[in-house]
């Protein structure tokens, strides 16, 4: 069976972020793949501890929340991870969980699970979509350094207005990228 994994950065469960993650998930799904989520917002997801265990394991030392998504991530065929922009970066939640993607990366910084496909959202209140790019180039070259393939990014502009809505294009677009995900 096919696995997706999806990672929520938002400490908001109903917001931009999660709604698109969530038409990832269920385009996953109805390909008939196993969905995991992972709340990156969890009081119990530690952050690096920099002690280094990573780089003599496969895995990570920290037992917390995210210990499970290092054989999740292992045995999955595809990855979402979605995070809101918060004073021109991803959130706190989504840099932590970027840490700790660090045991993805041998000792010489080879790929440990290479060739897993990638999506990513991201959503900003600011209506200027040209603003951000480079936190967003960033966050999805660390995934391309773990040798995965980002096959789309999904990116909202001006959710702080009342009246945004995800547009109908976008939440199709992404249910099919994460049928993409899980097929071969």
């Amino acid at each position: 069976m096919s696995k997706l994994v999806v990672f929520y950065g938002s400490p908001r469960p109903d917001g931009f972020t999660a709604r698109l993650l969530d038409q990832v998930a269920a385009g996953a799904a109805a390909a008939g793949a196993e969905v995991i989520r992972y709340d990156l917002n969890d009081p119990a997801v530690l952050g690096c501890q920099g002690c280094r265990w990573c780089r003599t394991h496969d895995g990570c030392a920290t037992q917390d929340a995210l210990q499970p998504m290092y054989r999740d991530i292992a045995e999955a065929d595809g990855i979402a991870a979605g995070f809101p922009i918060y004073f021109m970066g991803i959130s706190g939640q989504g840099k932590r969980w970027l840490d700790r993607l660090f045991p993805f990366a041998d000792a010489q910084m080879r790929p440990r699970h290479p060739g897993k496909k990638a999506v990513t959202v991201y959503a900003q209140g600011n209506p200027d979509s040209k603003l951000f790019q480079s936190a967003m180039a960033t966050t999805d070259r660390c995934l391309t350094m773990m040798g995965w393939t980002v096959l789309r990014r999904f990116h909202i502009c001006g959710t702080n207005a009342p009246d945004t809505v995800i547009p109908s294009e976008m939440l199709d677009a992404a249910f099919e990228a994460g049928r993409q995900l899980v097929t071969k």
